[in-house]
């Protein structure tokens, strides 16, 4: 079996993840926490849901798990948003720029928002 090269540039991948309680996310959803977190395109997005915080939890989730797979200091969670591309796909923006460098995974269910975010 070959082995792989040692002087390849290819940055590693680097993966994030992140579970939370979506009741956690709704009792702490005040304007005031809603306006700090997330973009206005993410709150219209969600607060037009039916099951509006799950969708909040989980993008939440995505925002952790991107900073965590970035190793992000010094950037607002407020800073990274979830978009969706045009098959309705999630996708990172941050600071108001798509990142197609990042994969992001979301799934809910009715008490857990989990996200993974993998950097190539």
């Amino acid at each position: 079996m070959p082995r792989a090269s040692r002087s390849s540039k290819a940055a590693p991948l680097s993966v994030g993840l992140d579970i939370v309680e979506i009741a956690r996310i709704k009792k702490a959803g005040t304007p005031a926490f809603l306006k700090r977190v997330f973009s206005r395109s993410e709150i219209a997005y969600c607060q037009g849901k039916k099951s509006r915080w799950q969708h909040f939890a989980v993008r939440f989730a995505a925002k952790e798990a991107v900073y965590k797979a970035l190793n992000l200091e010094g950037v607002a969670l407020r800073d990274i948003s979830v978009a969706r591309d045009a098959d309705g796909r999630p996708s990172v923006v941050l600071k108001g720029k798509r990142m197609p460098s990042i994969a992001l995974s979301l799934s809910h269910s009715d008490h857990y928002a989990a996200a993974v975010a993998v950097r190539s």
